[in-house]
Order: C-alpha cells, then sequence, then structure tokens
C-alpha cells in the first residue's frame, strides 16, 4: 500500500520540475537549442553517429519536456550542425592530404587577416587562389612585406604539415588552426615574396593604422603607457612586456588588458550615453549605435571576441527595436547557434569556450552572487531616500554600484574559472575585487582614447595633451594590476601532476633548456632556450604545467640558451641565477651580468661554488667551469658541465661541450660517471669521444636533433654507434621534449613526447 503514496509524489516531483524547466526553455529558447546543438557536436568530434543518437535522444527530451515542436527543433539544429561539421572537417582533411602531395611551386592567396611578425618572417591566414586546390585555406609563412587583410600574396615555396606540439604544456598550434579551416602550412622561400595591396584594403589599413597613431599620439612609442592604451583599445599585445602581461594575467583581469567582448560593452555603453545626451529616441540611438559597435569590432581587426560580442550585442539591442523585452541569455544563444551551425569547429577554441561561458555564467549568476553583497547596499535604517541630503545619496549610489560590479565581478570569476584552470592552470580569486577597481579604470580609459581618436584629425596638439593625460591613467591600471598581482594567495597555478620531474626541451635551432621540479612546487631551470622560444614555448608550458622556477642555471654564454635575459626574470619569480662565466660579448648574458641583480636576482658565479641544492633533495653538482680568461671563445667552448644527484640517479649535463671541453675533464682526472647524459650539439668541435663515453658509462643519452641549422642535425652514425655500445638513446628529433621521472620503484622512467617512446632504467 505504501507503494501508491510513493508513485504519487514521484509524479509529483515530475510535474514540477518539467514545468519548471519548461518555463526556462520558453523564455530563454535559442540559448537552450544552441546548448544542445553544441553538445551534439562536441559528441560528433567524437563519433559522427554519437552526435547524431545525442541529436535524437534531445528530441525526445525535448518532446516530454515542453511539446513535439520544442523536440524536432531541438533535433533539427543538432543534426543540421553535426552535418555540417563533419562536412567541414571532411574538406578540411582532404585539403591537407591534397596540398601535403603538391610539389609546391609559386601560389597566390588573399590574407584573410593582418600578418604578424616582421620583414624576416611574418605568418597569416591566406586563401589559396591557384595551386592544386584553390579556396584551400592555410598558414601562410612569408618573408618581406608584411600584407593586411585583403592584400594579395604571391611567392615560391612548398606545403608543410602544420606544426604540432613537441613538449608538455606546448600550445597547440595545429588544433587551433585546424579549428578555424586551416589545412597546411605553405613555407615560403628565401626570396621576399610580393604583395598587392588594393584600394579597399589598403583604405582600411591606413584608417586602422591612424586609429592606432591617434590614441598614443604623444607617447613614447615602447612606454608602458603607449603599450597598455594599444592593448586595451585596439588589441595589440605588446611584444617585450613580459611583466605587465604577466600582471594583469595573475590579477585576472587579461580580460580588461586585450581586447575582448567587454571592451565592446564598454564601446556601447559610452555611445549610447552621448547618443542619449543628444536627444536621440531609443529606437534611433539603437539604429546609430550598432554601426558604431561593428565599427569598433572592424577598428581592432575583427577581433574574435569582439565580434562575437557584437552581433551578441545586436541581437539583445534589436529587441528594443522590434519592441521586445531584451534576454541576455536568448543573445548569446543566437549567437551561439548561429557559430554551431555555421562551423561548429570554433566551439572547440579556448577563447569562444571563455567568452560564450563568462556570458552564460553572469547572466544565470549575477542575481545569486550579488545577494552575498547586499549588505554593501542596503540603506540606513529608518531614512527615507527622500530625506537623504547629497552626501548621503552619493554614498548609497557608490555602494550600490560597488555592490552590483562586485556581484558580476563574482560571477564571471566563477563562471570562468573552471576553464581558466584547464586551459591554463591558473586561478585566480583575487580577480573578484580586481575586477572592480581595474576594469571601471579601463572603461574611463577607453572613453578618454575613443574621445582622443575622435579629436585627432582636427586638433592634433589638443589630443596630444589628451593622450598624455591618458598616460597616467594607463599607468595607474598597470600599477593596479601589479598590486593585485601581489597580493599573497591571489593567484595560484594548478599542478595536475605533483609528481617530480625533469622535463628536456625540444626546441628549433638548436636552442636548449630543461627544467626541474620538485613535489612542493619548487623548480630550477636549466638554461632558458632563446627570447623567442622562452616567450612561446617555456613560459607557457611551464604555466601549463603549474610550475613557477624562482632559480635559473645557465650554461654557457650563447644566445640559445639565455632566454633573452630580462624576459625571464620579468615572467617568472627568479631569485637567483648561477652563471658559468663572468664576461661574454654576448648583450643577453650581459643582461644577466648586470641587469638581473638590479632586479632583485641574486646571481652567483660557478667558480664559487661546487654544488647547489635542488628541488626534491637533489643536488646539482658542477663538475667543469669554463676558463674565466677566454671570453673571446665561442660560447660552445665555454660550457659549464653539471651533474645532477637525485634519489640515487646520476644525470650528467653536458649540454653543447665539445671534446676540447671534454678532454679537459679527463685531464683533471675526477670522477664524471652518470646513468644518463643530456647532449647539445656543439657546432665547431665532435662530442661524446670514446674516452668521455668509457669515463661517463652512461646507460642511455637523450640528444638534441634539430633540422636547422645543419650544425645542430644529430648524426644517425653517432646514434648508431653508441646503440653497439650498449647506450639507449632517445633522438629528441623523433621523441620531442623527454620527461624524466622515478617511478614507485625506484626505477629512472625516460618519455618521449612525440613518439611515445619509453626507456625505463632499474638501478643499478
Amino acid at each position: 500500500m505504501l507503494e501508491l503514496p510513493v508513485l504519487g509524489t514521484m509524479q509529483r516531483i515530475q510535474s514540477i520540475l518539467r514545468e519548471r524547466s519548461g518555463g526556462f526553455i520558453q523564455r530563454h529558447p535559442l540559448f537552450i537549442a544552441a546548448l544542445v546543438a553544441a553538445a551534439c557536436v562536441a559528441a560528433a568530434n567524437w563519433s559522427f553517429p554519437a552526435g547524431l543518437v545525442l541529436g535524437l535522444v534531445f528530441a525526445v527530451v525535448g518532446r516530454s519536456v515542453s511539446g513535439w515542436k520544442t523536440g524536432l527543433a531541438w533535433m533539427g539544429c543538432a543534426w543540421i550542425a553535426v552535418g555540417v561539421f563533419s562536412w567541414r572537417n571532411e574538406s578540411r582533411i582532404e585539403d591537407e592530404q591534397l596540398l601535403l602531395r603538391s610539389p609546391g611551386g609559386e601560389m597566390q592567396g588573399r590574407a584573410l587577416d593582418d600578418a604578424t611578425g616582421s620583414t624576416r618572417f611574418w605568418s597569416a591566414p591566406v586563401v589559396l587562389a591557384t595551386g592544386p586546390h584553390p579556396g584551400a585555406k592555410v598558414w601562410w609563412q612569408g618573408r618581406g612585406e608584411l600584407p593586411v587583410a585583403g592584400a594579395w600574396v604571391k611567392s615560391s615555396g612548398n606545403f608543410a604539415a602544420l606544426s604540432e606540439p613537441r613538449n608538455p604544456g606546448d600550445f597547440d598550434q595545429a588544433a587551433w588552426l585546424r579549428s578555424q579551416g586551416i589545412a597546411a602550412a605553405f613555407v615560403a622561400s628565401w626570396v621576399d615574396g610580393r604583395v598587392l595591396t588594393e584600394y579597399w584594403p589598403a583604405l582600411g589599413a591606413k584608417v586602422r593604422h591612424g586609429f592606432r597613431t591617434a590614441v598614443t599620439d604623444g607617447l613614447p612609442e615602447d612606454s608602458w603607457a603607449a603599450m597598455i592604451i594599444r592593448a586595451v583599445v585596439i588589441g595589440e599585445k605588446p611584444s617585450d612586456a613580459d611583466e605587465l602581461v604577466a600582471a594583469f594575467r595573475n590579477s585576472g583581469t587579461l580580460h580588461a588588458f586585450s581586447v575582448s567582448g567587454l571592451h565592446v560593452t564598454m564601446v556601447g555603453a559610452i555611445c549610447w550615453m552621448f547618443l542619449k545626451l543628444a536627444g536621440l529616441t531609443r529606437r534611433r540611438a539603437i539604429l546609430v549605435l550598432l554601426p558604431l559597435i561593428f565599427g569598433y569590432a572592424w577598428i581592432t581587426g575583427n577581433n574574435p571576441p569582439a565580434t562575437r560580442s557584437a552581433w551578441m550585442a545586436a541581437v539583445f539591442l534589436m529587441a528594443f527595436v522590434l519592441r521586445r523585452k531584451p534576454d541576455l541569455l536568448n543573445a548569446l544563444g543566437a549567437v551561439l547557434l548561429a557559430a554551431a551551425l555555421w562551423d561548429g569547429r570554433l566551439l572547440f577554441l579556448p577563447g569562444v569556450q571563455l567568452s560564450y561561458g563568462v556570458v552564460a555564467a553572469i547572466a544565470l549568476g549575477v542575481g545569486l552572487a550579488s545577494r552575498l553583497f547586499e549588505w554593501i547596499a542596503r540603506p540606513e535604517l529608518y531614512l527615507p531616500l527622500a530625506e537623504m541630503n547629497r552626501r548621503q545619496s552619493a554614498s548609497l549610489w557608490l555602494r550600490r554600484n560597488i555592490a552590483g560590479s562586485l556581484g558580476v565581478s563574482l560571477a564571471a570569476g566563477v563562471g570562468s574559472a573552471p576553464l581558466t584552470a584547464i586551459y591554463f592552470g591558473l586561478v585566480t580569486p583575487v580577480s573578484v575585487v580586481a575586477g572592480v577597481v581595474i576594469v571601471p579604470l579601463v572603461g574611463i580609459l577607453l572613453g578618454v582614447a575613443l574621445f582622443s581618436a575622435a579629436l585627432h584629425p582636427f586638433v592634433p596638439a589638443a589630443s596630444r595633451w589628451v593622450n598624455m593625460g591618458n598616460g597616467f591613467l594607463a599607468r595607474f591600471c598597470g600599477w593596479s594590476a601589479e598590486g593585485f598581482a601581489g597580493v599573497p594567495g591571489g593567484h595560484f597555478q594548478l599542478r595536475w601532476d605533483d609528481r617530480p620531474f625533469l622535463l628536456v626541451y625540444d626546441l628549433e635551432h638548436g636552442a636548449g633548456a630543461a627544467c626541474f621540479a620538485g613535489e612542493n612546487g619548487e623548480s630550477v631551470l636549466l638554461d632558458c632556450a632563446d627570447a623567442y622560444a622562452f616567450k612561446r614555448r617555456i613560459a607557457p608550458s611551464l604555466r601549463r604545467l603549474g610550475v613557477s622556477p624562482d632559480s635559473v642555471v645557465l650554461t654557457h654564454p650563447d644566445g640559445g640558451h639565455l632566454g633573452g635575459g630580462a624576459p625571464v626574470w620579468e615572467t617568472l619569480p627568479i631569485r637567483q641565477a648561477l652563471l658559468p662565466v663572468e664576461k661574454s660579448r654576448s648583450p643577453a648574458f650581459r643582461s644577466w651580468v648586470n641587469e638581473a641583480p638590479r632586479a632583485g636576482v641574486n646571481t652567483i658565479q660557478a667558480e664559487d661554488v661546487r654544488s647547489l641544492p635542488v628541488p626534491d633533495g637533489a643536488i646539482l653538482e658542477v663538475l667543469h667551469v669554463p676558463d674565466p680568461l677566454s671570453q673571446n671563445t665561442i660560447a660552445d667552448g665555454r660550457v659549464m658541465v653539471c651533474r645532477l644527484h637525485w634519489r640515487g640517479w646520476k644525470i650528467l649535463f653536458t649540454s653543447d661541450a665539445g671534446m676540447a671541453t671534454e678532454l679537459e675533464m679527463l685531464e683533471a682526472n675526477q670522477d664524471i660517471s652518470a646513468d644518463v647524459i643530456i647532449a647539445g650539439r656543439n657546432r665547431m668541435d665532435e662530442a661524446l669521444c670514446d674516452a668521455f663515453l668509457d669515463a661517463v658509462n652512461p646507460r642511455a643519452i637523450i640528444a638534441s636533433n634539430s633540422d636547422f641549422p645543419s650544425s645542430e642535425n644529430l648524426d644517425p652514425r653517432a646514434v648508431a654507434y653508441w646503440r653497439t655500445r650498449g647506450i639507449r638513446v632517445l633522438d629528441q628529433g623523433k621523441s620531442g621534449g623527454v620527461t624524466v621521472r622515478i617511478d614507485e620503484s625506484g626505477n629512472l622512467r625516460l618519455e618521449g613526447f612525440v613518439d611515445h617512446s619509453v626507456i625505463i632504467l632499474a638501478p643499478r
């Protein structure tokens, strides 16, 4: 008899859930349809039939909660999105196979975006107009004049596969480009290509360049103020301001630093205010406002977040024109659904997920988040609003705005936290407060910059004065970001794997770098690659791995191992650096000697120490120090050789040392035995001679191998010879980055990232 009451209770619960879900669906139909389409595209990325089956499941669910029309609509959106996604994927794969089989030659195409880089090397997405498959998209890597969006480019070259990640934590550029329909890379020849810019693309580039000049005219080109203004207003990423970018990233306000949907919203609000002051009605103001919003998105180079936000604003604001109630979730849903139906591959971009996720979090969670701060905006008891004086009214207005900003900031922070942690390994609790301070400052800065840009064509001198004032505000934004980034516990890196490791990076052009990290997050860098690789490969990899080295060991004064100098300690919390020599002709090394101490880095000369404690209780022993008087010797002849003692294992870092260095070490008659050698390439000398190998008696060698220049190639005959001696070899040209760990049994485990090769060494 008890079954009847229980059954009735369950039916009532189901009825209540159906009513509530049905009401939400009716209020936000586009948002729900977009989520359905996105989920089915995600399933189709795993298996095409899975996407279709999931669409059918949603059809059944839609019918049960809101009727058969809803179910059919969901299934239609899902199946169309899945079909278009699969068709575009197959087309891109077909393009890739066709292009990679092509012998190359002279190609011509139209640039889709402004090129990035310099006249020595630039890259841009290009649609081919000639060649084996006109209409295919390629990642054009050229030289010479940089093309702008819409310009024609022409050059001879060859097609190549997109660059896959070669180290743990590497940014997967190939996946990012494929999600945008790029089929292959086109590597132009060393001869400068030709660029033809027609009238309209040239005019567009001139307008964008003029706008860029207008907002910073009167400020030094390379000043912090100019960099911040350009980043905030037009989305230009500073090329040499790692410390500045790190401050905004670690304070959780990077979305305010670089152009995003937030900036489009700010521009819309600023323009809306002036249009209302001009006396335009709401409907007329919106018709003027929308071209201004899209114009700003175009000025930023059609920055994807700005473009998405412009379309979202258009959908939201058109509700007023059509005399409908605007709905943020429906506006978000309309843009998300359009993206899923047009090209579902876009949904896999981290930037797309973050931008949509943050807006959804604000729309869904701002009400709940704001309740936590109601006490701030609560008026005084027993004091009617009409009887408040100016001070009390101003205080209440300010408190209400602070409470509202905290609510929005909390909702956005909570909504973005999971994706930020997954993609960037970073959590920033301080962003809730930092956003309340920095976002309004950025809004004012953006408004002043727009005013200066409008003033510049007519009164350039006045515009320059405005820019100088805006420069003070920009610097204050930077100082604020630094202050919040420095709050203890305000940000921290997530480390998904707490096991100690040694990571030997695989880098281009013979550059070298390795990172040794312990369980508690302490870590040390052994060489830092060249300046470009440090910024683009090493620093992002370390962030994704959740480690932040505070010490650096430099093996020799070669530009491919120094990280450019200042970018290393500006990006990482470096407190000490072990230097191999005191003097060198290398500008980057001189910056380590002269500038690093002024930045708070304690520099130690290798000749003054015999060993250095490193994480996980390990010891880094200095076996060989270069002759301090050999300043005019090439860098590869001035290598410091170190040996890592780690839980009973010995790992020898020979870096780029040649036979001359090896013979010096043998003449010293010291113990240089090791289980593993980590070897680079010496450009002028042979390395790892027989006598040296006899003395070291290694069981494995991790050998760098770069395609270019030829002096960095690993000789296959040397690899074959080492193996005849019973030495196991990891060729980094094949293995990529190599991670070294000690397993639970005490074995040393060497794992190649690219070919997944594994070498396991048992204790001797």
